[in-house]
């Protein structure tokens, strides 16, 4: 009996030892993948990033095919399978001309549905863009949500993120993917913390307003189209995402939402005060996961491609009437009315050129920076490249993503929270502006 309760114990003890490694490796693979630039090609990227430029230079035709398959697979979809009620009925034929704009865009004939060649160009990048980064994240990212980073992130992170952003320290790994990939990716990886019970509705609202637009690719791009000196965005915009995020997540719409789970699982949110490794460790052999890792990989991208059957048409058509919409001038008298007082009380010079971009930042970040005038001031030039950074609500990105996810937000929360967050930006700048003039003493 003593030898076989020996074999056991020892059975046990190379079972916990396999999955200890499995943590350290996994976890190992999946901080490569996302977030260490390599140099390939003379491009400094992560993994992820050289993938999908591979794909994209050398199987670009397979991949519109692909986008086009996804597109009419999720019209028919919607059309024959989905509830019929009389507006949901009509949205769905309604998203039959996202298939025609795609083939017109795809095979050259823009000239068909009168789109503007910068729509039409940034509506090509993002979906072939889309449809390669973020299957392949999907790919990977098991490895950062199924073998026991998170849990060893949240034992040494909890007190701080808690303190300051009322989030749980898991969620560190989770904005550095925002950091280091995209929104989309960013937000996948939220949702299904989410669903799966890790976090709670007011985190993953906090996650996609304050979080989900900003990245280091990003900051790179507006420095450079905007004539800004890195250092100097960089800086301003490490400061003020602290102050932001540290007030945003204790005003409305976050602080109103319910902290509760979507499922209630036996993983808990803990905090240990000492032996936070071993104990994260232990944590993460209680709650680990059964699924196969290649299974679960696979989960990933079927899920991911069938975002993108909704995904795709909702960004195509938002793209389309958005550059309609942006051009009213009832839409810009509206934002001057909004900010003009704000404008006006803290001195900030070309208040026009400020208020176009606010709108357009609203509709999309690539076209708002694309038409900035190059001739306003630096320090206006600066402001807008923080707000491009930093508003982190765009109604092309994270709204049309959230909308087909268990994250609960409203058309009138998104709004405030974008609201809120530009009067902060300008506001704070404004200080910091004046008192480096020596306006202030």
């Amino acid at each position: 009996m003593e030898g076989v309760n020996k074999n056991c114990d020892d059975g046990k003890v190379l079972i916990e030892f396999a999955n200890i490694l499995k943590l350290i490796i996994y976890s190992i693979i999946g901080i490569v993948v996302f977030f260490i630039p390599i140099k390939i090609n003379g491009h400094y990227w992560t993994i992820i990033y050289h993938i999908s430029y591979k794909l994209q230079t050398q199987a670009n035709s397979f991949l519109e095919l692909c986008v086009i398959v996804y597109v009419s697979l999720s019209c028919i979809k919607s059309i024959f399978i989905s509830k019929k009620n009389g507006t949901n009925e009509i949205l769905n034929y309604i998203r039959l001309f996202s298939l025609i704009i795609i083939l017109s865009i795809f095979y050259g004939k823009n000239e068909i549905i009168l789109l503007n060649d910068n729509v039409s160009l940034l509506i090509y990048e993002l979906v072939i863009n889309i449809s390669t980064v973020f299957p392949i994240s999907a790919i990977f990212i098991t490895f950062l949500l199924d073998y026991g980073l998170l849990d060893v992130v949240e034992s040494y992170c909890h007190v701080f993120m808690k303190k300051n952003f009322n989030l749980s320290g898991k969620t560190i790994i989770n904005i550095l993917l925002y950091l280091s990939t995209d929104c989309f990716c960013g937000m996948f990886m939220t949702s299904k913390l989410y669903n799966e019970g890790k976090i709670r509705l007011n985190e993953a609202c906090n996650l996609v307003l304050n979080f989900s637009i900003l990245s280091i690719p990003m900051i790179l791009y507006v420095s450079k189209e905007l004539n800004i000196k890195c250092r100097d965005l960089t800086i301003m915009v490490i400061f003020l995402v602290l102050i932001l995020n540290i007030l945003m997540s204790r005003l409305y719409p976050i602080k109103k939402k319910k902290k509760s789970y979507l499922t209630k699982t036996s993983y808990k949110e803990t905090i240990h005060k000492s032996d936070k490794l071993e104990k994260a460790i232990k944590k993460y052999l209680k709650n680990k996961s059964k699924t196969n890792i290649f299974k679960s990989m696979l989960n990933n991208l079927e899920e991911s491609i069938s975002i993108l059957m909704k995904l795709i048409p909702n960004l195509v058509l938002v793209l389309y009437l958005g550059q309609i919409i942006i051009n009213s001038n009832l839409i810009s008298e509206t934002v001057q009315v909004i900010f003009s007082p704000i404008l006006q009380l803290l001195k900030i010079p070309n208040k026009s050129d400020l208020s176009i971009f606010i709108i357009n930042i609203f509709y999309n970040n690539i076209i708002a920076i694309d038409n900035v005038n190059l001739h306003v001031q630096y320090s206006t030039r600066l402001l807008i490249a923080i707000i491009a950074v930093l508003n982190c609500t765009c109604i092309s990105s994270n709204y049309i993503y959230i909308n087909n996810t268990n994250i609960k937000l409203n058309k009138k929360e998104f709004l405030v929270s974008y609201i809120q967050r530009i009067v902060l930006i300008i506001f704070i700048y404004s200080l910091m502006y004046y008192f480096y003039r020596g306006y202030i003493m």
